[in-house]
C-alpha cells in the first residue's frame, strides 16, 4: 500500500526564529485546513486514487467469489486470488512472504503451492520437498492427471484464468484416498514467466456452480465430440467428469439412459422416466417437463445416501443439447449440504 500524502511545510529553526514557529504552530492548522477546503476536489481524487490502488485485488476476489454458496468455498477463492497477486507484483520474492511464520499464508486452514506453467513445483507450503520437481505426470487414485489439469489453466488467455480441479488424493495420514477440491489461479509475474497458485480442501462441500460448470462443459464436449468419442470420455473415471463422487449423465428426450456411470456394466440403458423418490415425485419427468420451455432445468428431490434409510436433499442439475438433430439431456446430481441445526 502506498505511504498516506501529506502536506509539506518548510518549517523554522523554533530555536532561531522562536516567534515564526509560535506563529506557525498556532496558524499552521488553520491554513492546512483552509488549503484543503479550497482544493477539496484534488484531495478528494487523491484520497480516492489511494484507495482503489489499495483495494483492486480486493475487488478483483470480490467478483470471482460472487457465484459460490458457502464461506468456505469464498474464503479458499481469497486466500489464493492474494497469493496470486502478490506473486503477479513482487514475482518469486513473494514466496518468502508465503514462508513468513506470522503471515496470513501460514495461519490459514490449508496450505499453497504454486507450480510454473510446465509442471515445475516452485513453492509448497506443506512438502518444500518437492520443490523443483516437475510432476507434471502425476496422477490420483484413479489416474486423474492432477498436475496436468492445473497446467491446463495456464494456457488459458486470460491473465488471471482460474478453476477447479476435482481428485482423489492419498493423503499420508488417511486409511483412504478421500476427494479434495482445489481452487487454482494463473499468475503473470512481472519478468513475463507464468505460474499456477492453488490451494485445496477435502473438506469443501459441494456447490452448485460446482455440478453446473461440469454439465455444460460436458455438454459442449458431446456437441463438438459428437456422441461416440463424448460418451466414451464421459464414462472414463479418470475424466474431469467424474468429480467429487458425483458423475455425468447422458439421457434421450424421452429420459433413457444413454450414458449410466451408475450402472457401468448394464447393457440397454435404463427407462430413467419411472424413476420417483423417497415422496413418490416423478424426478426425472419434472425434469423433462421443465426442459420443454427451457434449456436447463434444476429440480430438487429426497433421495437416501449410500447406507442410510432416511432420505436427504439432492438436486439435479439438466441441460439440453442437439447433435446431429437428436436432442439429448446432459445432467448431473449432488447431494446438498446438511444445515448445521439439521445435524444430530
Amino acid at each position: 500500500m502506498p505511504a498516506a500524502w501529506e502536506l509539506k511545510m518548510e518549517i523554522p529553526d523554533k530555536t532561531s526564529h522562536s516567534s515564526a514557529a509560535r506563529r506557525l504552530d498556532r496558524y499552521g492548522p488553520l491554513l492546512t485546513g483552509m488549503f484543503i477546503k479550497k482544493n477539496s476536489a484534488l484531495v478528494l481524487a487523491l484520497f480516492a486514487g489511494l484507495a482503489m490502488s489499495g483495494c483492486t485485488a480486493s475487488v478483483a476476489s470480490s467478483h470471482k467469489t460472487d457465484s459460490y454458496l458457502y464461506e468456505d468455498t469464498r474464503r479458499l477463492v481469497d486466500f489464493v486470488e492474494g497469493a496470486a497477486a502478490l506473486i503477479e507484483q513482487r514475482g518469486t520474492a513473494a514466496f518468502s512472504e508465503f514462508g513468513r511464520a506470522d503471515s496470513r499464508w501460514q495461519s490459514f486452514s490449508t496450505y499453497l503451492f504454486v507450480y510454473d506453467n510446465t509442471g515445475m513445483c516452485v513453492w509448497h507450503g506443506m512438502n518444500p520437498e518437492l520443490v523443483g520437481r516437475n510432476l507434471l505426470g502425476l496422477h490420483d487414485a484413479l489416474g486423474k492427471p492432477v498436475i496436468q489439469s492445473m497446467v491446463a489453466i495456464t494456457k488459458r488467455p486470460e491473465r488471471d484464468a482460474s478453476g477447479w480441479v476435482f481428485y482423489l488424493w492419498e493423503e499420508r495420514t488417511d486409511l483412504l484416498p478421500a476427494w479434495k477440491s482445489s481452487y487454482v489461479r494463473k499468475a503473470v509475474a512481472p519478468d513475463g514467466k507464468t505460474y499456477f497458485v492453488g490451494s485445496g480442501s477435502s473438506r469443501m462441500k459441494v456447490e452448485k456452480v460446482f455440478v453446473r460448470d461440469r454439465v455444460e462443459e460436458a455438454a459442449r464436449l458431446v456437441q463438438e465430440q459428437g456422441r461416440d468419442a463424448a460418451f466414451r470420455e464421459l464414462k472414463d473415471t479418470a475424466s474431469p467428469y467424474y468429480f467429487l463422487g458425483n458423475f455425468i449423465f447422458v439421457l434421450d428426450q424421452r429420459g433413457h439412459s444413454l450414458v449410466d456411470p451408475a450402472y457401468p456394466t448394464l447393457a440397454g440403458g435404463r427407462d430413467m422416466s419411472r424413476v420417483r423418490d423417497a415422496l413418490g415425485r416423478p424426478v426425472i419427468q419434472e425434469a423433462l417437463q421443465k426442459l420443454e420451455h427451457s434449456d436447463e432445468a434444476w429440480v430438487q428431490f429426497l433421495w437416501p445416501k449410500p447406507g442410510e434409510r432416511l432420505p436427504s436433499r439432492k438436486l439435479m442439475y439438466v441441460r439440453k443439447v442437439r447433435v446431429d438433430g437428436e436432442v439429448l439431456l446432459v445432467g448431473s446430481d449432488f447431494y446438498l449440504a446438511t444445515p448445521i441445526w439439521m445435524k444430530s
